[in-house]
Order: C-alpha cells, then structure tokens, then sequence
C-alpha cells in the first residue's frame, strides 16, 4: 500500500446501526491533486477524519505515506497538512501567536515560508482570531497546513461558508502555492466547479462507496453528449448505446448522455437511426457530477 500517498481498503465506519463508509477503495498517486466529489452527507469528511486518524475505522486498511494513522499519528500530522471545513483556534491569540504555537509542534516549519504566506495571504499579525472574517480564517488555517512543507496537503470542504468570492480567493492562494509545495494534494467538496481547475485525479463518493475514480482527462473524454436531430415525429424511442447514461427526447430532437464515448463506432451507430443532423459536446466535470450523483444525499 506504499506506492500511492494515500490508500485505503476495504475501508468501513458506522455511526450506530448506520454504514457511512462501506468497503471504500481508494487510491491517491504520489504526487497527483485528487478531487473527492460527492453530495453533502455522503461520508467525505468521515473519510478524512479517518486518513487523518481523528476516528477510528471500523474495518479495512488505511495508508497515509505509508503509515496507519491509527498507529502513526503524530507521525502522519507530522507530514501532513490538514484544513478542516471549519478550522479551530484559540479565538483569543492574535495571528502571530496562532503561527509561532504551531510552528513549536512541526519539526519542520519554514519561517520563511511562513512569513511570505502571511504576506502574500494579506494577514494582519496584530489581529486577534475572534475578529478574522471567515474568508481570512480560512487563509490562516491553509497557511497553518503548507508552512511546515508537508508531503500530502488535505484540504475537507475548506470552503465551506464562504460566499463566491471568498472561496475564488481561497482556491487561488490554493493554486500559488501548489507549485512550490510539490506535495500530493487531496480535496473534498461537493463545489466541483470551482475545485476542477485544481485537480488531475477525480473520485465520485456515492453512499459510502466509490462509484468512479480516474484521472481527469480520461472523464472528460469519456463523457460525451450527443444531439441528434430528426424529423418532426421521428425521433426513435429506443436508443442503445455503450456506456448509456440517459436519454432525453423532444418532437425532433435526442439527447445522449455517455460514458464511454467512441466516437467512430457511435456516431456510426446513430447515423443507422437516419438523423438529419448529429453535434457532440464536451462535459465538465460538474456535468459529470449531476450525471453520476443526481440525488440527494441519502
């Protein structure tokens, strides 16, 4: 389990009688910024809290650079960077106090770093926690998270109640820093498209389990969809395609949504439907998330 940054599995967790997290596989390349999406309720932040070893897993194997965090925490909090959906601090420390108490427990906390990400963030090292914006806080924890170089950064809904702008401000702090920390990056939120322009592996978490993982190249070409138009009252009624996903049909006209585009065999296939005109489109990956994950939470 040492060849990813992250691995689990077999993964479980109930909460009472309720399974949050059911036999869950995953696998996090060293080096990749992976995309956790899935609807509110579905186990990302248990998920977390269990790579983070905050609880304890009910069943399976987890793997964080190699150590169990059950076993490793201090050593995995070490050399991982962490930002909850809704950071703690002692309200009353001012910014510098919060920064120097942090840095007494990372071993290898860079000043330098620290003090360019203060710059570069806007914080203000006189102002106490209690008067922080959300927005500012959200800052101030990520400079917490990258400041001792750590070799995986997880990031669990960092934005959450933040307005639009604030979490574009926070997304792209994220991507500055990126290049330089070089570490592997592990994100979970249900906000795919402000996350998309981060990430190059992609997971979608369904009822505990995950329902596709890929990198994000392949999904985006992989899902296509599909217009094909027809004669007024001749739009075919059955449609049988690979990787059908749905199919929505007006008077003249059919939508095909798919996954395992092939372009040469399918319009091949559709053209044998006598359409007068056929048009692909590209999906994002929110596209994809509506596709895979249209339901509300369970």
């Amino acid at each position: 389990m040492m060849e990813c940054a992250i691995q689990t599995r077999n993964l479980a967790r109930r909460y009472g009688k309720k399974t949050v997290i059911n036999d869950l596989e995953l696998s996090v390349p060293t080096g990749s910024v992976y995309g956790l999406f899935g609807r509110n309720g579905v186990g990302k932040t248990t998920t977390i809290r269990m790579l983070m070893g905050l609880i304890r897993r009910h069943g399976g194997e987890v793997s964080v650079l190699g150590l169990d965090p059950e076993r490793d925490g201090v050593k995995v909090k070490s050399r991982v960077g962490y930002v909850p959906e809704s950071p703690e601090f002692y309200e009353w420390l001012s910014v510098e106090k919060t920064i120097g108490l942090v840095a007494n427990y990372q071993k290898n906390w860079d000043d330098s770093l620290a003090e360019r990400l203060v710059k570069d963030y806007g914080l203000d090292l006189k102002a106490k926690v209690k008067a922080l914006s959300k927005g500012t806080r959200a800052k101030l924890a990520l400079l917490l998270a990258l400041a001792h170089r750590p070799e995986v950064l997880i990031l669990d809904e960092p934005t959450g109640g933040l307005d639009p702008a604030m979490r574009r401000e926070f997304f792209e702090s994220v991507l500055r820093a990126l290049p330089e920390q070089g570490c592997t990056v592990f994100i979970s939120s249900h906000l795919v498209n402000e996350i998309a322009p981060l990430v190059d592996q992609v997971g979608f978490l369904r009822e505990g389990k995950l329902l596709l993982t890929d990198e994000t190249e392949n999904l985006l070409e992989k899902f296509k969809r599909i217009r094909a138009v027809f004669a007024l009252g001749q739009v075919p009624e059955r449609i049988s395609l690979a990787g059908l996903l749905r199919v929505e049909r007006t008077e003249r006209e059919a939508v095909i949504t798919v996954s395992e585009f092939d372009e040469a065999r399918m319009l091949a296939e559709i053209a044998q439907l006598s359409p007068t005109n056929v048009t692909v489109e590209s999906l994002t990956l929110e596209d994809i998330f509506i596709e895979l994950l249209p339901d509300s939470p369970q």
